[in-house]
């Protein structure tokens, strides 16, 4: 099994990579609004036809595509474009996946177009338990009956059109159902923009249904198997949220290389101290883990191995807390520096969002645990 990017691949990462750079350079640090224009520049630059099949032939190309995450997250410095791509990615493996011809012309044209999508999982009183959601849907005689609340939504006050996770009516079990709706559908609701501590270019937010019809042509795949259908669905955008996590700290390792060669204390620079190197070559350790974790998730998933599961939870997992460690540790590596509002300080905080953006540290470790119990079954 081979993790190397072929030629094709590394030219790829190359020609995202200085993309990243670019949006770098446009983004405003204290900004709190969707980078409208970064997500169009990705549209324009081909992104979605890396995945987005055309044609009878399957011309998608995941290793491509993530070729192209790999070089944008490692030198675009903060984590909110990459994770509403990540989000659109999900999207497109859930049409490609399980849409309809229908919901496939319509929605993968969509994004192709550039169009916003969100995911609604999470509600305020069970978090991201699928199992446990409240927002119902009642069959009725034209199609069915929508009612709920999501919350903590990613583009919920943008979007263009989302699919909602919901709980069929008058089953105990096997009653999960996934539906698409588009923004404007008579009912649907979405609240103001979160006021988070970071990823504030991210806009999240609340979005409630109030008696919405829907047609029987908005279910995705098979009504009330809508559990292992968005389990296929989130999985890909685990590993990817590990990638990203790993991603993220190489341009901010490079600055602190050239802080430390330079910044002397005791006569000398503090790259010679020990206890300075260790904290820097604990970083690399950290990107280094999470980015080949991310890589063999992503193999798995693809083969459909029975351990991919497991292995795409433990990506965010390792890419989260070696992202928040590593950027805490930053902010001690430059001293009083370090606390002040400035570069480190906002990546410090976007970091501690990749604590539960994906689910929470426990639901992770809960799913890593049911996959154990049910590899030694």
């Amino acid at each position: 099994m081979s993790f190397m990017f072929s030629a094709d691949h590394l030219a790829i990462r190359q020609h995202y990579a200085d993309v990243g750079r670019e949006l770098a350079e446009a983004t405003t640090l204290h900004q709190a609004a969707f980078d409208f224009a970064g997500w169009r520049r990705l549209r324009d630059e081909g992104l979605w036809q890396l995945i987005v099949p055309s044609g009878p032939v399957d011309t998608t190309d995941w290793w491509g595509f993530t070729a192209a995450l790999d070089g944008l997250s490692s030198t675009i410095r903060s984590p909110e474009l990459l994770l509403s791509v990540i989000a659109q990615a999900g999207m497109v493996r859930a049409m490609a996946r399980h849409g309809t011809a229908s919901q496939k012309e319509r929605y993968l044209s969509a994004i192709l177009s550039g169009k916003v999508s969100a995911t609604c999982i999470a509600e305020p009183s069970t978090g991201t338990d699928v199992r446990s959601i409240e927002t119902s849907l009642a069959e009725v005689s034209d199609g069915y009956l929508l009612n709920g609340h999501k919350y903590n939504i990613a583009h919920a006050p943008i979007m263009d059109f989302a699919l909602v996770v919901c709980r069929l009516e008058g089953r105990e079990k096997n009653n999960i159902v996934l539906v698409m709706l588009d923004t404007g559908t008579p009912g649907m609701m979405s609240g103001p923009v979160d006021d988070k501590l970071g990823n504030r270019n991210l806009p999240t937010g609340e979005i409630q249904f109030q008696d919405v019809m829907v047609d029987r042509r908005c279910v995705l795949g098979e009504p009330g198997r809508g559990l292992s259908t968005l389990i296929d669905i989130i999985s890909l955008g685990r590993l990817y949220y590990g990638l990203a996590a790993a991603n993220l700290m190489e341009p901010y390792l490079a600055d602190a290389m050239r802080y430390a060669s330079a910044r002397s204390s005791f006569k000398a620079t503090i790259d010679s101290h020990q206890y300075v190197q260790r904290r820097l070559v604990d970083i690399r350790i950290g990107i280094e883990r999470s980015r080949w974790q991310a890589y063999g998730a992503l193999s798995q998933l693809l083969a459909e191995h029975p351990q991919a599961l497991l292995s795409c939870s433990v990506a965010k997992l390792v890419g989260a807390e070696d992202l928040i460690a590593s950027a805490t540790s930053l902010v001690k590596l430059y001293g009083s520096l370090g606390y002040h509002n400035g570069p480190v300080t906002e990546l410090m905080k976007n970091a501690l969002g990749f604590a539960s953006v994906g689910g929470t540290e426990e639901m992770h470790r809960k799913n890593i645990f049911n996959q154990m119990q049910r590899q030694s079954a």
